[in-house]
């Protein structure tokens, strides 16, 4: 699934003024309860995403296939008037999100045409990134810097521009072996700030204290935070979408700043792709994509004292999808990888189902 990054929180909540019923007379009591209800009930919206992939793969000269329900997204929103709502959404992924299902539960404040400031609490997608993809994969930038927290976050968004930052209570605490960090304190930010010049540009960068708190370093981190010579390392990012009729061009990077100096070397993660795509047709949209990554790894080896399951050191493809109905896509991709684990290459082809509703 390629889940972005708080799915254009602010964006949305600039919005959800405009979709709520008219906001219902302020009273006392039991009245007033009512109303709130009664507008909450009326600006009520859900939404339904389901994708089924099925894929085949030779990498290393080893033959993979397999077909997998990717996906089952499930989200609900209510605004009780256009300063308040409250947001939750449920998430299933085979192999991967098969017993946390709970994946979005904030309520959020402001960020209306009145209010410009804003405030989020609970559990989202902090915005580290931007992951804008054409692709059925996830891109490189998202396997480094995506992250899932419950925190809170105070900004300030117009049209122009947006500005945020928040604080999280992280699970990577140094010396601390895994399993026994426990519940400490909040010390661990996060910020990021967006430029929307034109409609056809959107500028942004983003900054976080620890990169070990992100969804796919947060497995890693309990596993290094008491290695010898382990620091906290802060990480960063910049990206770049513009909107040029039929074509889209994105562009991110994102990295480690500084290394990671352990037992068995220095590490510094990064990661970057550039990707473009062209609305061919009303229904046909065609994407090509180059990505790269240095010391991008999925796992770590406390045995062995060395990281493992390697991302692509370089990879490029082919994406073409077609909307059949409105609420369904058909898509197919191909993806050449490089530089995996032991300097192995291969091909990987995927293709997916996906509704929406």
């Amino acid at each position: 699934m390629n889940k972005g990054i708080l799915t254009s929180l602010v964006a949305a909540l600039m919005l959800a003024g405009s979709a709520v019923a008219e906001k219902p007379e302020r009273s006392s009591g039991h009245e007033q309860v009512t109303g709130w209800a009664t507008n909450a009930m009326q600006s009520l919206e859900y939404g339904v995403l389901l994708e089924v992939e099925g894929f085949a793969s030779k990498i290393g000269g080893e033959n993979q296939s397999d077909i997998v329900v990717a996906t089952v997204a499930f989200d609900v929103e209510a605004a009780m008037n256009d300063w308040l709502l409250g947001h939750i959404g449920l998430l299933w992924e085979e192999y991967s999100r098969e017993t946390d299902n709970v994946d979005e539960a904030y309520i959020a404040l402001g960020a209306s045409d009145a209010i410009p400031y804003y405030g989020v609490v609970g559990r989202f997608y902090q915005p580290v990134g931007n992951f804008e993809s054409a692709f059925i994969s996830d891109p490189l930038t998202l396997e480094l810097m995506e992250m899932n927290r419950a925190a809170g976050m105070v900004g300030y968004g117009r049209r122009i521009f947006d500005v945020n930052a928040g604080a999280f209570n992280g699970d990577t605490k140094k010396g601390v072996p895994a399993g026994e960090g426990g519940d400490a304190t909040i010390s661990d930010f996060f910020a990021s700030l967006t430029l929307t010049p034109v409609e056809q540009l959107k500028l942004g960068a983003y900054w976080l204290s620890d990169l070990m708190e992100t969804y796919n370093y947060g497995q890693i981190g309990d596993l290094i935070a008491d290695q010898p010579g382990y620091e906290k390392v802060n990480g960063a990012g910049a990206f770049a979408n513009a909107y040029l009729g039929p074509v889209t061009l994105n562009v991110e990077y994102a990295t480690a700043m500084n290394d990671y100096n352990l037992a068995d070397g220095r590490y510094r993660p990064a990661a970057f792709n550039i990707e473009g795509s062209v609305r061919v047709h009303e229904l046909v949209s065609v994407g090509l994509k180059y990505e790269a990554s240095d010391d991008l790894y999925a796992g770590y080896d406390r045995v062995l004292i060395k990281f493992t399951d390697k991302f692509p050191g370089q990879s490029y493809g082919a994406v073409i999808a077609y909307d059949f109905h409105e609420n369904a896509t058909l898509a197919a991709e191909y993806l050449h990888l490089m530089e995996l684990d032991d300097d192995a290459s291969g091909d990987v082809v995927t293709v997916q189902l996906g509704l929406s509703f």
